[in-house]
């Protein structure tokens, strides 16, 4: 009977890495992962934004309208979107867009799935 025979080829090291690319897909699937629930489950909540001392009040103005020209866009793209019809989406759903062609007929399509599921990402 014989030992398997091991050989260390190099030295077992951790790198780390302070930051990281994460994408804005992936920073949501983590939060989520580890229990941060958004207000609306379909987007990733930005943190409200701290007003800085000394800025003048035609700053505080744009910041404001910044922030009511997101909120609005955020509520038009939730709008115009893909909706669930089998259930009830006002506690939040999940969507997913995908495009194809088929090569054979040449014809484009698009596929929306929209779930109250966690839909994973397809690679």
């Amino acid at each position: 009977m014989n030992r398997p025979e091991v050989r260390i080829v190099q030295n077992q090291e951790i790198e780390t890495n302070q930051n990281p690319n994460i994408d804005n897909w992936e920073a949501e699937q983590l939060l989520r992962k580890y229990g941060y629930k958004p207000e609306n489950s379909n987007t990733f909540q930005q943190p409200e934004q701290i007003e800085q001392p000394g800025m003048t009040f035609e700053e505080m103005i744009a910041q404001e309208e910044n922030r009511r020209n997101q909120e609005r866009m955020r509520m038009e793209q939730q709008m115009r979107g893909p909706k669930p019809v089998s259930f009830d989406g006002r506690n939040g759903y999940y969507s997913q867009t995908s495009y194809g062609t088929d090569s054979d007929s040449g014809f484009s399509f698009k596929i929306e799935v929209t779930s109250d599921m966690n839909i994973p990402k397809n690679y």
